[in-house]
């Protein structure tokens, strides 16, 4: 799948794309029935919301099932990856499975990945690419992502903070957020299942709590040029 020049200048200005249908109906529930038995597994790539029993990331999706071993190398993720980057080079930095649950899935604060790419993994540029699938139809009540479009062409203040699982993170002030959006706006990333979301490493984005009963799944993968590999070891 080869994007359009005006995906291309879209995905420049505003540092985003949402590209509905990417995938078909029966292609997402493969990959939804690929799931619940990962969700069974009591393992350290299953991440827990803080204080809960309730599964928040599942982790090394690759490594851990043959669907998703094949999706991370398929053409509708690859070409668009490999025209956006311009590099045949590349590998998955991180392939994971977001499951916000019907009232228990939490919300992620104001952030730009680089930061953490870079301060925590060591990812010298910001070049990953993150390529994400709506498994479940995303609406404004269970946890869309929101966007601050062209934010990526800013300098943005951080601060040093940590997830529920201790993780080290960087997030945005929310002073620095508040000026942001008055100026950019935002946007929520809304869409049925099958829907493709690209953003770059640079864009602010943050993702809401989940106050629906419905589930809110998203497969998201992030692929790196191998020249800006991690230096350091992080699960994926």
């Amino acid at each position: 799948m080869r994007l359009t020049d005006v995906q291309l200048r879209r995905l420049d200005e505003d540092g985003f794309l949402i590209i509905p249908d990417a995938f078909s109906k029966d292609e997402v529930d493969v990959l939804r029935a690929q799931v619940p038995p990962m969700l069974a597994q009591d393992c350290p790539e299953n991440q827990r919301e803080a204080g809960s029993d309730t599964v928040r990331n599942l982790l090394s999706l690759h490594r851990r099932n043959e669907v998703y071993s094949r999706l991370v190398r398929h053409p509708r993720l690859l070409e668009p990856a490999m025209q956006i980057l311009g590099d045949p080079d590349l590998y998955p930095q991180q392939v994971r499975y977001n499951d916000k649950a019907g009232f228990d899935g939490a919300g992620f604060a104001s952030h730009i990945d680089f930061a953490t790419h870079n301060k925590r993994d060591g990812v010298p540029k910001p070049l990953a690419l993150n390529l994400h699938i709506l498994l479940d139809d995303v609406t404004e009540f269970n946890g869309p992502l929101f966007f601050v479009p062209g934010s990526h062409k800013r300098d943005i203040p951080l601060q040093k903070s940590v997830d529920g699982q201790k993780w080290e993170l960087w997030t945005v002030p929310k002073d620095a957020v508040a000026k942001l959006v008055s100026e950019l706006g935002m946007v929520s990333a809304k869409g049925a299942r099958g829907t493709l979301l690209i953003f770059g490493d640079r864009l602010l984005h943050v993702s809401a709590q989940n106050v629906s009963p419905n589930s809110r799944w998203i497969f998201s993968l992030i692929l790196n040029p191998v020249s800006n590999a991690a230096t350091r070891d992080v699960p994926e």
